[in-house]
């Protein structure tokens, strides 16, 4: 009976897929494929909704609202809203959700059952255990990348290898790839974990990114390179790593952490994981890519005595600019994908340049009359969040007001959909995107 629901429920969601990827081509969606079988709207007479994709969206109909699976706010919303960033990949509408037992997949943008991928072993924790304290989730959006003639997303978790006789458990990493037109788990790689740094949440793992066939993992503070071609671990960096590394041009940057703190920054070749340079000028707490050669790092500045925030270029770890320490680089860090990088803080947001980290503008003004937003996402030249006046749109190079009815803040989109939470429950909820 399980076994014959899930294959309905994949059904429905690449029915969704496919009527996505036609008419994202310019078809109309009336033919299925010969694997769908037809569609679930068409079976239940419900006309099969047009999908309409905008590079960058400025508004979002609030008519068309899909609630997603309980997974996707799970550990990270709170009564005030997202208080962690949500584990979600969009690709067409179709949200792809990680969760540390597996994976969730769900249409956001027509109503179906959601399609549950599972590991090879028993996980270390699941969603059921949780419980209600925000920030306990330990899973982390997946990413989203072509390879072999395949679109696939790419997501980990940690599992529990049982012991037998005299040899020990342990825990291991588990890294899946799942086709995502076909909601189905092609392969796997699993790497075993030594004991987790007591600093580090036992659960806690990540994909950082990919570069070339490469792609970086991190899970107990270990980082690995996978082989995306013979699905095999191909480096382990020497050390013991943070949360949070970044991928920036040709370089993976790490938070080294030497008993138990986090004192240098270190740019690892993502081909070979060997160690290119070593930063300490600053005692970082987070790094974030800040452009396609830059990071911005953020902690204890060793020449200001001071918190605040550095730009580094990503190849060399040079510092490229050192921020104002009551500047809003200090906060959270998101570069749009084009040609600025976006930061924000608890009492302001400031846009500079990628490569130069000169601030472009800044809100609130000096006048006093624009107030700084709550930056929910930036994406594609776009700044999304709301003010006391409700949600609102930003040009990203100007910050200059686009759109002031935008229908809501999303905090993740991929031109098809945005998502938001909808009042009063915070239910995370997919949005179509309106032209």
């Amino acid at each position: 009976m399980q076994r014959g629901l899930a294959a309905k429920s994949a059904v429905a969601v690449v029915a969704a897929l496919a009527l996505a990827a036609c008419q994202a081509s310019g078809g109309d969606g009336s033919e299925g494929t010969g694997h769908n079988r037809g569609t679930d709207s068409r079976a239940s007479g419900t006309p099969t909704p047009k999908i309409r994709g905008v590079k960058a969206p400025e508004r979002f109909s609030i008519e068309r609202a899909i609630a997603l699976p309980e997974s996707a706010g799970a550990g990270n919303v709170a009564i005030a809203g997202v208080r962690n960033p949500l584990p979600i990949a969009l690709r067409k509408g179709v949200a792809y959700i990680a969760r540390p037992d597996g994976m969730e997949i769900a249409s956001g943008y027509s109503r179906s059952d959601p399609v549950r991928i599972t590991s090879e072993r028993e996980p270390l924790t699941t969603l059921d255990r949780l419980g209600p304290t925000v920030g306990g989730n330990p899973a982390r959006r997946p990413i989203i990348t072509q390879h072999g003639g395949r679109t696939l997303v790419l997501s980990s978790l940690v599992a529990r290898v049982p012991g037998s006789g005299t040899t020990k458990g342990h825990d291991a990493l588990e890294l899946m790839a799942v086709d995502a037109d076909k909601t189905t788990k092609v392969w796997s790689v699993e790497i075993p974990l030594a004991e987790h740094d007591f600093g580090v949440d036992e659960g806690q793992s990540e994909v950082v990114g990919r570069n070339g066939d490469i792609v970086a993992v991190l899970a107990h503070g270990q980082l690995f390179g996978v082989d995306l071609g013979s699905h095999r671990k191909v480096w382990a960096a020497q050390g013991t790593y943070g949360e949070g590394a970044a991928l920036a041009g040709s370089t993976l940057v790490a938070l080294r952490r030497v008993d138990g703190f986090n004192p240098p920054l270190v740019g690892i070749d993502p081909a070979t994981g060997k160690q290119k340079w070593i930063f300490d000028g600053i005692t970082s707490s987070t790094v974030a890519a800040a452009g396609p050669d830059t990071v911005i790092a953020s902690g204890y500045v060793r020449d200001a005595e001071d918190d605040g925030a550095l730009l580094l270029d990503a190849a060399t770890g040079k510092k490229v600019r050192q921020f104002p320490d009551d500047a809003p680089a200090f906060g959270k860090c998101t570069y749009d994908n084009l040609f600025t990088t976006v930061c924000m803080s608890f009492d302001g947001v400031a846009a500079y340049d990628p490569a130069t980290g000169e601030q472009r503008w800044a809100l609130p003004d000096k006048a006093g009359r624009r107030a700084a937003p709550n930056v929910t996402l930036v994406r594609e030249g776009l700044v999304y969040g709301t003010t006391e006046n409700g949600p609102v749109v930003l040009d990203a190079t100007t910050g200059e007001d686009k759109e002031d009815r935008p229908g809501i803040a999303p905090y993740i989109s991929d031109g098809y959909i945005g998502i938001a939470l909808k009042k009063p429950d915070n239910t995370v909820t997919a949005y179509r995107v309106q032209d």
